[in-house]
């Protein structure tokens, strides 16, 4: 059986996490993912002095990730998501008004 990655993050990243899970719960999956996308570029403009460094920092962060992605929430044999942990962020597509006419 897989281990949850959330459980035993260190303290900071942990209460991070649940500060933008919160802000980020009910909003369009892209929406959150950009600005996933965006913070990190961000840190490590801000960390990495060199565009060789920041690109390094980059593939190991996003190594780490497709690991942590497709080890603990994918079935290797199936392909198919896992359901073996609870959904703990909410992400919504965008509303859409529909008319529900049936027009003959």
């Amino acid at each position: 059986m897989t281990n949850d990655p959330l459980i035993g993050l260190p303290t900071q990243e942990k209460a991070l996490f649940d500060a933008f899970r919160n802000m980020a719960s009910g909003k369009n999956a892209d929406a959150v993912m950009g600005a996933c996308v965006n913070l990190l570029i961000n840190a490590i403009r801000q960390r990495e002095p060199t565009r060789k460094e920041a690109e390094a920092c980059w593939d190991t962060l996003f190594g780490r990730g497709k690991s942590l992605l497709l080890e603990n929430h994918y079935d290797s044999v199936t392909g198919k998501r896992r359901t073996v942990f609870p959904f703990t962020q909410v992400l919504s597509a965008p509303r859409i008004n529909a008319d529900d006419e049936v027009r003959g």
